[in-house]
């Protein structure tokens, strides 16, 4: 890896941490799209930069982003995965690849569909039960479930504790991000941290979704996926 920038340019401990993201992205940028198809600014767009500054690049500032996206969600060791990933999937689809690819909703979904395959494979082949599966379950709704676990990470900087959700609940800003979009219905109706901040038919007035609608769409499956991923929010429920 090329750390020499890292004290040429006198960069924090963020910043280091960043540029070695951004180091991983070019090495699998490279061993993806290296070819004869690949012309030389396709690739400048997709590199660290030879001369300069490299906090200066596209590249530099999107892995910044997606680190700040991704706090809590994604171990250190991940992210080389997280990269390989985006460009699996870009590649299969034919996609134009730029670094703003690795950010946002639709990178996450990106990652989380790759993730769960990975994981059923390991599963198979480790001869151990795979860890719950969604895939007889609405496509929308799952996403909706992913999209969701990201955003609310992302406003808590790192992991949802039931302090900082009963905090977003008491100011209204939960409501708006419901009404938005931003959290999906079925966060709100599944999420012990919710129950436990609010009333679930007052929010759900307010912000005009139907509990009862909801709830009768959450299958065993959808249920079983939901406290996988959110299992944060139910360390000592029950107990």
């Amino acid at each position: 890896m090329r750390h020499d920038a890292i004290f040429e340019w006198k960069m924090t401990p963020p910043e280091s941490a960043v540029y070695k993201l951004a180091v991983i992205y070019e090495e699998e940028f490279l061993k993806s799209f290296r070819g004869p198809g690949l012309d030389g600014q396709t690739y400048r767009r997709n590199a660290i930069p030879k001369r300069g500054d490299p906090r200066k690049s596209n590249l530099f500032r999107y892995c910044w982003k997606l680190r700040r996206e991704t706090r809590g969600l994604l171990e250190h060791q991940q992210y080389r995965q997280y990269i390989q990933a985006q460009f699996v999937i870009l590649k299969l689809n034919k996609a134009h690849v730029e670094p703003n690819a690795i950010c946002g909703d639709k990178a996450w979904i990106r990652w989380k569909v790759y993730e769960r395959w990975y994981n059923n494979k390991v599963a198979e082949k480790s001869c151990e039960a795979p860890p719950p599966s969604a895939s007889r379950t609405n496509p929308k709704v799952v996403k909706e479930i992913d999209k969701t676990k990201k955003f609310l990470f992302e406003q808590c900087e790192g992991s949802p504790t039931p302090e900082k959700l009963k905090r977003f609940i008491d100011e209204g800003i939960f409501k708006f991000w419901v009404m938005t979009g931003k959290v999906s219905p079925f966060y709100a109706i599944l999420s012990p941290y919710v129950e436990s901040s609010c009333d679930i038919n007052k929010l759900a007035d307010s912000c005009s979704f139907d509990p009862t609608l909801m709830r009768e769409k959450v299958t065993d499956e959808v249920r079983e996926y939901f406290e996988y991923e959110y299992k944060h929010e139910f360390c000592g429920v029950g107990n």
